[in-house]
């Protein structure tokens, strides 16, 4: 009888322990299920896309029609769209300006005389170094397929009285007062610039900044918008 007694709790014993073991390995099961899942689902951490550089701004009056994406750092719309001018300002400070200039008429260096834009801009514009003009960093690109040639521009205060550079890379009209409608290489600032011929005439396109501190960021903004221009 103590034999048989020992033999039903030995038996009891052994099915709680494998009831015990098989509760323990459901759990176990489970924890694992969950942590799977939660893996499964979290995966590797998304990257938002960045937002974009800026926004492309189709011309409403330049006489050639372009598109070009506009940096951030510009206030866009443009603060003026006219036949021959269109400029962007900068958001965060008052030197530096993005400009395209299809010039009407030039003012030689120290003149008050204008004259029609020579036919070979980039000549004339290269001969402005006999003046006090430095123009360095010059490379060969295109704008949308046309050849084009850019390069850091610059004016020795030295070279004249006060206006003697005004006018020098030109108008957007005939009519334009020299000293405040026309645009020149002035002293007091660095600019970068891209000489484009189109068919029988020249696209000028510009960043400025100040002489004293040229922002080399704004001028690589400005290559970048270049490269965006399409025309249309």
């Amino acid at each position: 009888m103590r034999r048989l007694a020992l033999a039903l709790v030995v038996g009891r014993m052994t099915r709680y322990r494998i009831a015990v073991a098989a509760s323990l390995g459901a759990l176990t099961l489970l924890v694992m299920a969950g942590c799977g899942s939660a893996a499964s689902t979290s995966g590797p951490a998304k990257v938002s896309p960045s937002s974009p550089a800026g926004q492309t701004y189709a011309t409403k009056n330049f006489m050639l029609p372009l598109t070009v994406t506009v940096d951030a750092s510009l206030l866009s719309p443009p603060a003026f769209d006219l036949k021959n001018f269109l400029t962007w300002y900068a958001a965060q400070s008052s030197d530096n300006k993005v400009r395209f200039l299809v010039p009407t008429n030039v003012y030689r260096p120290g003149s008050t005389v204008s004259e029609a834009p020579p036919k070979n801009y980039l000549t004339y514009l290269q001969g402005l170094t006999r003046h006090g003009v430095t123009l360095s960093h010059v490379v060969k690109t295109t704008v949308d397929g046309h050849p084009a040639t850019l390069m850091t521009a610059t004016a020795d205060s030295a070279a004249g009285p006060d206006g003697f550079f005004d006018g020098t890379l030109g108008c957007p009209n005939t009519g334009a007062d020299q000293t405040e409608g026309c645009y020149g290489i002035q002293p007091d600032i660095t600019a970068r610039l891209a000489v484009i011929p189109i068919g029988n005439t020249t696209l000028l396109a510009w960043a400025r900044t100040s002489k004293a501190s040229p922002d080399e960021a704004f001028f690589a903004t400005f290559e970048r918008m270049l490269k965006s221009v399409r025309f249309r």
